[in-house]
């Protein structure tokens, strides 16, 4: 069961790698397209709304909204793509076939009833009797999406499309048939089973969607109207789930479907909290971005509790390694607030002393979310990559509260964890005063090159992972998220211990899941990682 869910889990962020590039395209086209944000900049408005200029970033927003605005086939397609072991060409465009289908069928059994884009309007709602908030509620099960009037199951929609083509094509994709009907017999068997597919989804959402939906509006409703409880539930269970490369399955249908809550954005129903922050930016309107959107929390970590944990780090170790641990931290730190990789840090305290991170570390940054939100922070992500198309509208921005929470959970970090390093006598690095303690120790990369002129290493890393992972003939799948190794093994007991792969592979940390399922923490060098080590193994 765990195996399966770090599957899905990985399946989930496939299409999520557009959205850095998407976002970044939306935040510039649609601050320079923006009236207040070039008065802003001592332009004239009706010159630059006349110049080549303005029809280029115009171009420019257009391209990040196409990220935004068909998530749903994207996610069908990724997830297709992702899971398939084989042909995997076949299996995403098999699940376009899909999804085109589920539209479809949608479309014309909503036309068959009687419902159109003109009837369900909120105007439209309201001028049958229904109140202003049941019309937009009921106005918002509907969209146009692709050219077709359907229900707006966007990436629920996708998902399920993704999954259930993934299962077809898993088990159809070789199939042989008769000699008369050869020419559809394998790979072309799943986009035939997956356009049926499509149209018994469309049937089933016609169905189910009116309940579904309504189930999740109310469940958004629920976690808003629990208010700073359901906050800080959220980033708690957020930060627990990270280790275990679980947490896209709560917080990807938080931010991108009607699970994240439902808002009109230019007069145009936009669902998931990243979404309707997306919607805010690219908006010439000078509004603040939703503040319950669960990432304030991100900024607070990322430049006040990790940097606070760092100094209380490198304040605990020996002389000695003092030196050496400032080169790693300032690494760690400076990676962690430009990019937002976290690993290093997390994983050195959940290997050495995982109560640490779970009773103390994740407790703290679901307080910092709950701060945040209570102080109304405007801000989307945390981290400097994700805020450059952000910055470039700052009326659309809250993020005055951070100048009084950065410091105090820098201090409240700092001063906790630097306590119970020293009381309890944690093995951070630098700590380390005996042979028995060497196996704790994070190195650099210069006792990996150092290991590797002695010859005590692999010929290659790609070649090292293999070995440690059992041999090639343990290992059944090798795939990778942002950050991790996720890995399928025959038997996980043939794997190395979790000391070589920190002091010989330059891994950050180890996370086994179930029996069979690994990952193996490598921070943003993974993918590169991850293709070396399939190209050894000779598989796609």
């Amino acid at each position: 069961m765990k195996e399966k869910l770090q599957t899905y889990g990985k399946a989930m962020l496939v299409p999520i790698s557009l959205v850095a590039i998407g976002g970044l395209l939306l935040g510039i086209g649609g601050a320079l397209t923006s009236e207040v944000t070039v008065k802003s900049l001592g332009l004239e408005w009706a010159a630059w709304s006349g110049s080549v200029f303005y029809k280029a970033f115009m171009v420019i927003k257009g391209l990040g909204e196409v990220i935004f605005k068909n998530l749903g086939i994207l996610y069908a397609a990724g997830v297709a793509f992702s899971l398939a072991k084989k042909e995997q060409g076949w299996a995403a465009f098999s699940s376009v076939v899909a999804y085109l289908s589920m539209l479809m069928t949608l479309s014309v059994l909503l036309k068959i009833h009687g419902y159109s884009a003109d009837s369900t309007t909120i105007d439209a709602f309201i001028s049958q009797g229904m109140s202003p908030i049941e019309a937009t509620k009921a106005s918002a099960l509907f969209t146009t999406e692709l050219g077709y009037f359907t229900y707006r199951t966007g990436v629920f929609g996708g998902l399920a499309v993704g999954f259930s083509v993934a299962a077809i094509h898993a088990r159809f994709y070789n199939t042989k048939l008769p000699a008369a009907l050869a020419f559809f017999s394998g790979t072309r068997t799943v986009p035939i089973l997956a356009l049926l597919a499509g149209g018994a989804a469309g049937v089933f959402f016609y169905v189910g969607w009116p309940f579904i939906g309504g189930m999740l509006s109310n469940f958004a409703g629920f976690v808003h109207s629990s208010g700073l409880l359901g906050t800080f539930v959220y980033r708690a269970t957020n930060e627990i789930l990270i280790p275990f490369g679980m947490h896209p399955l709560l917080s990807l249908p938080i931010r991108w479907t009607q699970l994240g809550g439902t808002a009109v954005v230019d007069g145009v129903i936009v669902s998931g909290t990243s979404a309707i922050q997306m919607a805010q930016l690219a908006s010439p309107e000078p509004g603040k971005l939703l503040v319950r959107a669960f990432m304030g929390g991100n900024a607070i970590i990322n430049f006040a509790i990790y940097p606070g944990i760092a100094l209380a780090m490198y304040h605990t170790t020996r002389k000695e390694n003092k030196k050496k641990v400032a080169a790693l931290l300032i690494s760690v730190v400076v990676s962690t607030v430009v990019f937002g990789i976290t690993e290093p840090i997390l994983f050195t305290f959940l290997f050495i002393a995982p109560w640490l991170y779970f009773l103390v570390f994740a407790p703290l940054a679901a307080i910092g979310e709950v701060l945040s939100e209570f102080c109304q922070v405007s801000i989307y992500q945390g981290n400097i990559k994700d805020w450059i198309p952000f910055i470039l509208r700052p009326e659309k921005l809250n993020i005055w509260p951070f100048l009084w929470l950065f410091p105090l959970f820098f201090i409240i970090s700092y001063a906790l964890f630097r306590t119970l390093i020293v009381r309890c006598n944690i093995k951070t690095p630098g700590r380390e005063d005996t042979a028995e303690d060497e196996e704790i120790r994070l190195y650099t990369k210069q006792d990996y090159n150092e290991k590797i002129k002695n010859g005590t290493a692999a010929p290659t890393l790609s070649e090292g992972i293999i070995a440690a992972l059992g041999g090639r003939e343990n290992i059944v799948e090798v795939d990778n998220c942002i950050s991790r190794l996720r890995i399928i093994l025959v038997n996980a007991e043939l794997m190395a211990a979790d000391a070589h792969w920190k002091n010989n592979l330059k891994a950050m940390g180890v996370v086994r899941i179930g029996k069979n399922a690994v990952q193996i923490v490598y921070g943003p060098d993974v993918c590169s990682i991850a293709v070396d080590v399939r190209e050894q193994l000779g598989i796609s």
